[in-house]
């Protein structure tokens, strides 16, 4: 009787299931018809929601360090520069003031503890760096220019 009651339940979770002896009837094409049996469940409702912002967000950052900028002149100049990155509750916001023309820099950062930038510069509409202090790569009208912000003591070329 037991095997009776086993054999029942698998028939009937076999036919749950839409299968019997391997032919498939749960939609598809039917192998044994040749004929498509239905469409799909519907649309997926779109992407997973709002964008969760820069990558890895930032470390909100505050210096007051030496530059030395070749955007703005011919020759690379050596100058102060203060940098701000405001923390992922502000958007990662980051200012960059030089004393030369190129200032003020603004954009984004991001990386997490890279502070990544990503913005321009005062005349210059694209300038990247792959961390702060880091040097700043800056699309010219003629090609690219730098500007490296240093990380402490002197800044050296």
């Amino acid at each position: 009787m037991r095997n009776l009651a086993a054999t029942f339940a698998l028939a009937l979770l076999c036919a749950c299931a839409g299968y019997t002896n391997g032919s498939e009837t749960g939609g598809g094409i039917d192998a044994s018809l040749g004929v498509d049996s239905g469409t799909d469940g519907g649309a997926d409702g779109g992407d997973g929601g709002q964008d969760g912002g820069p990558d890895a967000g930032c470390v909100p950052l505050s210096l007051n360090v030496a530059a030395i900028d070749s955007c703005a002149f011919i020759t690379p100049t050596t100058t102060n520069a203060s940098v701000s990155v405001l923390g992922p509750a502000q958007g990662c916001f980051v200012t960059i003031n030089l004393a030369t023309g190129t200032s003020p820099c603004t954009g984004v950062a991001s990386h997490g503890t890279l502070d990544a930038f990503d913005g321009g510069c005062t005349g210059l509409p694209s300038c990247t760096s792959p961390s702060l202090p880091g040097t700043l790569t800056c699309t010219t009208s003629t090609g690219t220019c730098t500007i490296r912000i240093c990380d402490a003591g002197v800044c050296s070329p």
